[in-house]
């Protein structure tokens, strides 16, 4: 071995320590990926359990208004009706025992008043806007008119919600 050639590759040894020693690395493109994500529609809807009119003498009407929460990704309609089986007239109850008027429901506390039935209704006349994820608060009015037909006591009425996105 000459002195030229040692000097070489030792010059080339050393570059290579030096290489390894500074974490030099070498890399390829690994390429690229397409990933999808399905995001599926949903509507949440929460309603406070209970809500009360006070003492209502007849012929006088009662009012009381409730608060519904929707959260919904899409337009919807918000719907409501008394509970079939046990409220099939869409009437309060005391016992077995109905109320004269039906019970009523608005989104105004001064009507127009539309009487319960045991189907849904949507309570708005056209869809409503998504929302965001706070949702939206609708405030949704109840009315009891009182009979003198009607026996003093506590009647009750249970409505359901439904929120439908067309």
């Amino acid at each position: 071995m000459t002195k030229v050639g040692g000097i070489i590759r030792g010059g080339m040894l050393a570059l290579l320590l030096v290489l390894a020693a500074t974490g030099v690395s070498f890399s390829a493109a690994g390429g690229s990926q397409l990933v999808t994500v399905a995001a599926a529609s949903n509507i949440d809807i929460t309603v406070a359990a209970v809500a009360s009119i006070g003492s209502t003498a007849p012929p006088d009407c009662g009012t009381t208004s409730t608060v519904v929460n929707v959260k919904s990704n899409k337009v919807y309609n918000l719907q409501i009706r008394a509970e079939p089986v046990l409220y099939a007239n869409g009437k309060a109850k005391n016992g077995l025992v109905e109320m004269t008027n039906a019970f009523q429901y608005g989104t105004a506390g001064v009507g127009p008043w539309t009487n319960t039935t045991a189907a849904y209704a949507d309570i708005f006349g056209s869809s409503q806007p998504k929302t965001t994820g706070l949702g939206v608060d609708h405030t949704i009015w109840y009315r009891q008119c009182v009979d003198y037909a009607d026996d003093p006591g506590t009647y009750t009425i249970v409505l359901e919600y439904l929120g439908v996105q067309p």
